[in-house]
């Protein structure tokens, strides 16, 4: 942007896209109501708790776009706030896409039936509300990992910006596999430390590296997928990497 130019203005926090997830998330947790209801069975309440985690790293997110523009006028201030706020949002991104780990349950439930029509309902009810908790997940984790792929970019340039997606996509697979196999949680930082680095060294091996492969392909790809659907829409409309680091949500 030439120095003549009217900076473009900042996107806003909360955007379409924001809120969209919002009635996402409550459409999941109305269909687990229903289900809970008609079926009297309340096995699938973690979800909720799973969809709560997930939401974290986008607050954490917001945070740090919110704090990169009030503290504008404090580089040493909002150097050392993007920087703590940006190791919590890594240690808490892996909750995002962990959520498409929750299939497994349906794949493990023996309980369902093609053969009869009322369970073979359910079946179905159960899977689109699996893949829109996958999908909230999904959703979440791309938001954020964008706002912060903006602020990165901004202070550090585009080469470092996309160098930090592929960066986070694999470390993430990593704390996905970490969180499904080895059954650690994001506050084990705190709380087990000990059992964590544990975990982390006993983890690397030839599985643990196969998943988390796989797992970070997925969310580079959807990652990928996402922004180029973003970026196709053109300059204003929500599209590339901005470079004022606003980190808006389109």
């Amino acid at each position: 942007m030439s120095r003549n130019q009217p900076r473009a203005a900042a996107e806003p926090l909360v955007t379409p896209a924001f809120l969209i997830l919002c009635f996402t998330s409550l459409l999941c947790l109305s269909m687990l109501v229903v289900r809970e209801a008609q079926v009297g069975d309340a096995r699938y309440r973690f979800l909720l708790w799973n969809l709560f985690l997930a939401w974290l790293p986008l607050v954490v997110s917001m945070a740090a776009a919110g704090a990169n523009r009030l503290l504008a006028g404090m580089p040493a201030a909002r150097g050392a706030m993007l920087l703590i706020l940006g190791i919590g949002w890594l240690l808490l991104y892996p909750n995002a896409p962990y959520l498409t780990t929750d299939l497994i349950h349906l794949i493990m439930n023996p309980t369902y039936s093609w053969r009869q029509s009322s369970e073979s309902l359910l079946l179905w009810y159960d899977l689109i509300v699996f893949f829109l908790f996958a999908w909230c997940g999904l959703l979440l984790g791309y938001l954020s990992m964008r706002q912060f792929h903006r602020l990165v970019s901004r202070y550090l340039g585009d080469a470092a910006g996309w160098l930090f997606i592929v960066a986070v996509s694999f470390l993430g697979g990593f704390g996905v596999y970490l969180g499904r196999v080895i059954r650690l949680n994001s506050w084990d930082v705190v709380f087990s430390p000990f059992r964590l680095a544990n975990s982390v060294i006993g983890g690397i091996n030839a599985n643990g590296a196969i998943l988390t492969i796989l797992f970070g392909m997925l969310i580079l790809i959807v990652y990928l997928s996402l922004y180029g659907l973003g970026f196709q829409r053109g300059p204003g409309q929500g599209g590339g990497v901005a470079r004022d680091g606003a980190g808006g949500l389109s």
